[in-house]
């Protein structure tokens, strides 16, 4: 793998834990049992998505990106804080843009990781969960503004 790959990874390693972060934050703001299932059913999904990165970064023998961990977490808190002050709407809005961001970043990697099977093909199990993600979300969204 080059340098750009490897670099890509740790692109998508970083976006990962960030989602992670987010929506770990956005739990404190959720009262409806079914939907705090569905937040930690999407943290645990990517959270798997972020430790195969991880997993592709340490087999290159390569660190984890430094600015995960504690600024992650900061980040991710600040975005959900923020999120819930102005509303819970508006915190799962910027969700929805987090996986179409993710989304999007997946379809561009997919096709340079053509050379690389078991990358490709978890490529796109992780664009599917992305898409997943979205259409949840997005229902969500519009379900609690009706």
């Amino acid at each position: 793998m080059n340098s750009k790959f490897i670099y890509r990874i740790k692109e998508f390693y970083i976006l990962e834990t960030f989602q992670v972060a987010y929506y770990r934050s956005q739990l404190s703001a959720l009262t409806d049992e079914y939907h705090i299932k569905a937040f930690e059913k999407i943290i645990t999904t990517e959270d798997t998505h972020a430790q195969f990165f991880a997993d592709m970064i340490g087999k290159a023998n390569l660190e984890l990106p430094s600015l995960t961990g504690t600024l992650f977490d900061f980040a991710g808190e600040i975005l959900g804080e923020s999120a819930e002050s102005i509303s819970e709407t508006n915190g799962l809005k910027l969700a929805v843009m987090l996986e179409k961001k993710a989304a999007a970043t997946y379809r561009d990697f997919i096709s340079e990781a053509k050379a690389f099977p078991v990358i490709h093909h978890a490529l796109m199990e992780y664009l599917l969960d992305e898409e997943f993600h979205i259409l949840w979300l997005d229902n969500y969204v519009h379900s609690r503004a009706q």
